[in-house]
């Protein structure tokens, strides 16, 4: 670990001449991720798509592959983008925010909780901090990044992902019609994995299901916690989506299939960790989209922040059934789960990597979509956009709105 932060710090320094030499008369965007795969490239690829489609960056400058998505030369495009990523550690975040802040960009876009919150402390009492809109956020309002879609941070806005758990209870039950006990566990410090959870319990116990709970504070607990509840009895271990789990996950898979133990997981990044079944978030894109639409916006001073509503994407649930773990731990998936299953994860043998194939229909077309669909033309879209951003408008009628609703819940 201590090799590779100072490597990670080598190249951070070598990258800061590069940095300088840039045309200062550009705008500068830093994308922060606190991870570097799924969701992060699935943003970028609709930020940039939205970002390419108002002329703000050309097509040459970026790779061929689409979910790749990196920007190989900005020597073309109207801003300067950079992308940095704390692949998983909590205490990288402070100095990946530094870092950036450093180098007086114009925006930061940051992806997950942890991620935004960092940025959010970090510029909260400068004068004339950078615009920060989020995305793949679960429950900023929980996690303190906002009050209200319109009560936040004047330099802040960004788009929330949201979880149907109802639906995810509802797989247990498809693999097992007739499972009594479940375990969940989630960080007693992530404000989505105590919400997930709380809703896990509800709606648990709504179809008459034992739900045994653990909460961790570290990574470090996560095996012990997953070993108490095996000894609890616990037919399946259903995790909400919060930031330690996803980081954990190989952890608590590790103690759960040696007991032929399947895990459900709240989102499809969990397939590739070591999760039997993900499910979750189906709309990869639309986030990107709408903080990429937010972006340009502001780029072209014709959006406020502090007069732009969070906006809120439930979409539909994909369902991801992990093949490759099924056989290791000699798992059989229902003939019901494989009928509702999306996408299914394999090993390719001969790269000794993760292969994700989509099943369903819904499944096709979005993944298609992703690596083939490209930029929706400016002229198909223009108005579209002008309309979506109108109704995220923070009017004076919509901020006492729902400030009284806040006073009504404080009362």
């Amino acid at each position: 670990m201590l090799k590779l932060r100072l490597i990670i710090a080598i190249l951070l320094l070598l990258a800061a001449p590069a940095l300088a030499q840039q045309s200062e008369d550009r705008p500068s965007v830093w994308l922060l991720s606190f991870y570097p795969f799924g969701p992060t490239n699935a943003i970028q690829t609709g930020m940039l798509d939205v970002l390419e489609a108002y002329g703000f960056i050309h097509p040459e400058d970026r790779s061929d592959q689409r979910m790749q998505v990196m920007i190989e030369s900005a020597d073309n495009s109207a801003i300067q983008f950079n992308r940095l990523e704390a692949n998983f550690e909590l205490d990288r975040l402070q100095e990946l925010v530094a870092f950036a802040l450093d180098h007086e960009p114009d925006a930061l876009v940051t992806i997950s909780a942890p991620m935004t919150l960092t940025a959010l402390q970090a510029t909260a009492d400068m004068d004339d901090p950078p615009a920060i809109f989020f995305a793949d956020v679960y429950n900023p309002y929980q996690a303190g990044i906002a009050e209200a879609p319109c009560i936040k941070p004047a330099h802040v806005s960004g788009a929330q992902s949201v979880i149907d758990y109802e639906a995810i209870v509802g797989l247990l039950q498809l693999q097992s019609p007739d499972i009594k006990t479940i375990g969940t566990i989630h960080n007693a410090g992530d404000a989505s994995g105590a919400y997930g959870a709380s809703k896990i319990a509800d709606i648990g116990e709504s179809h008459g299901l034992t739900v045994e709970q653990a909460a961790v504070t570290s990574l470090a607990d996560l095996a012990l916690a997953t070993g108490g509840l095996v000894s609890k009895g616990v037919e399946a271990i259903l995790l909400p989506m919060d930031y330690m789990n996803l980081a954990g996950l190989p952890l608590i898979s590790g103690v759960a299939n040696d007991q032929g133990i399947p895990i459900f997981f709240a989102s499809l990044d969990g397939l590739v960790l070591g999760a039997t079944v993900g499910a979750g978030f189906s709309q990869l894109l639309a986030p990107g989209d709408t903080v990429g639409l937010m972006l340009a916006a502001y780029l072209a001073d014709e959006l406020d922040p502090a007069a732009t509503g969070i906006s809120a994407h439930a979409g539909d649930t994909f369902v991801g059934i992990n093949l490759h773990t099924a056989e290791q731990m000699e798992f059989s998936f229902s003939q019901a789960l494989q009928d509702r299953a999306d996408m299914s994860l394999t090993m390719d043998e001969a790269s000794g990597l993760p292969s994700i194939l989509p099943i369903s229909p819904a499944a096709q077309a979005g993944i298609g979509q992703a690596f083939y669909g490209g930029p929706e033309p400016l002229e198909a879209r223009q108005e579209r956009d002008r309309a979506f951003l109108a109704e995220l408008e923070c009017t004076p009628e919509r901020i006492a709105e729902q400030q009284a609703a806040l006073d009504a819940m404080e009362g």
